[in-house]
């Protein structure tokens, strides 16, 4: 009789301790999220959160369909992320619609050969600043290129002076396209915030080349160490054209970039391009993460930002450089 009792205690004991087991094993998995299962909202943090760590590696992107339209509403588990052909060890910031800051460069070419459309691309510069900045939050500054590359507005969220520099710029002389991008990718690059920053740069030009000091390879790589995403509004009319060889330049720094390349050789397509240039950088992605296997040796590194979700793409820098201990 006792031993019979005994055992009903034991079993009943050893039931209600496999229970709790179960339950305490469920509760401790379920604070502990997989990338894949955690919501956009749950990394919604301030923008001050993103640290400025050696081993943190931040990017801005975007997503459309196949009709070119941006997509706003994905989530950090509708994305594979691939930093040197490997998963992150952790996603620490994600945000969609980012409203973090930004900073701008317009580069505008000022030689000779644009005179004919000068003033119409002045006015469209114009017009994007002032719809694009926000007050007391994003800043742009003003390059304009031909033989020299000159810093007509230093860095200033005022439109109006971004506006009376821009009118005030005169075409002649050559392009020194390259060299203009080279400056405002260290110009970016070098501007240091409390927070994390999106930069960016909308060029507007031929993508021709005359001055020879720079090279398109420097131009690339400027902007790839800047983490600066490129878009570049063509000035050509087709292939045809005599300058249209520098489509093929112009792409190149966009789509490096993260960016994108835009037709504009008129004032209809000009102001659509600056249109589409605001839709990108109002329906950017910026998220944050840690790489694995991470060496803070200046290094190049490819990264991969791939939707899960058929007929969608990214547009996103193909990779960055590691930045070094002494960098901060």
């Amino acid at each position: 009789m006792h031993s019979r009792l005994g055992f009903v205690l034991f079993s009943s004991l050893f039931v209600l301790s496999l229970f709790l087991f179960i339950c305490l094993s469920f509760a401790a998995s379920a604070q502990v999220p997989s990338v894949a299962s955690v919501s956009g909202s749950e990394f919604l943090a301030p923008a001050a959160t993103i640290s400025k760590t050696v081993n943190e590696v931040n990017l801005a992107f975007t997503v459309t369909d196949k009709r070119g339209h941006f997509i706003s509403n994905l989530q950090p588990g509708d994305f594979q992320l691939l930093d040197n052909h490997q998963e992150p060890n952790r996603l620490t910031y994600f945000q969609q619609r980012s409203d973090l800051p930004l900073h701008l460069a317009v580069l505008i070419d000022a030689s000779a050969s644009v005179e004919y459309r000068f003033r119409f691309e002045q006015n469209a510069a114009i017009a994007f600043l002032k719809k694009m900045l926000r007050p007391g939050k994003d800043k742009a500054f003003v390059i304009a290129f031909n033989d020299s590359v000159k810093v007509v507005q230093d860095l200033t969220d005022k439109t109006e002076k971004l506006s009376s520099a821009l009118r005030k710029v005169k075409p002649e002389g050559n392009t020194s396209l390259y060299d203009a991008v080279v400056a405002a990718s260290t110009k970016l690059r070098g501007t240091r915030e409390d927070q994390t920053i999106r930069r960016a740069i909308v060029l507007i030009s031929d993508g021709v080349d005359t001055v020879n000091q720079s090279t398109v390879e420097q131009a690339k790589q400027a902007a790839v160490h800047g983490e600066v995403m490129i878009f570049a509004l063509s000035t050509n009319y087709s292939d045809q054209d005599p300058n249209g060889g520098g489509d093929a330049v112009l792409k190149q720094l966009a789509e490096a970039t993260g960016g994108t390349l835009l037709p504009a050789h008129d004032e209809s397509a000009l102001f659509s391009a600056f249109r589409n240039v605001e839709k990108a950088l109002r329906n950017q992605y910026v998220l944050a993460y840690n790489p694995g296997a991470f060496s803070a040796d200046g290094g190049y590194r490819t990264v991969e930002v791939v939707p899960l979700k058929h007929g969608l793409r990214t547009n996103c820098r193909k990779g960055y450089y590691a930045r070094v201990r002494t960098e901060w």
